[in-house]
């Protein structure tokens, strides 16, 4: 079992590859440059989770974009 702060290491890392491309896209590429160690089996696993949630989260906020700018999909000209 992990240690806490390794597990909330994980957490942070996740995070900042959610919101950094730039991080995202090296996470990707190096984990081990990330993790400044080999990753285990449970940092592995949470960067398939997250490279298979990315695209999901990519289509809900357009969705929500859109909902936003146009006032639940009343037209909006094509703007979203």
């Amino acid at each position: 079992m992990p240690s806490k702060s390794k597990t909330d290491l994980r957490k942070q890392i996740v995070a900042k590859a959610i919101v950094d491309p730039a991080f995202r896209a090296r996470l990707f590429r190096q984990p081990e440059s990330v993790f400044l160690e080999r990753p285990t089996k449970e940092d592995l696993a949470a960067i398939q989770r997250l490279k298979k949630f990315l695209p999901a989260m990519g289509d809900m906020v357009n969705s929500l974009a859109g909902e936003v700018l146009c006032g639940g999909g009343g037209g909006c000209g094509g703007l979203a």
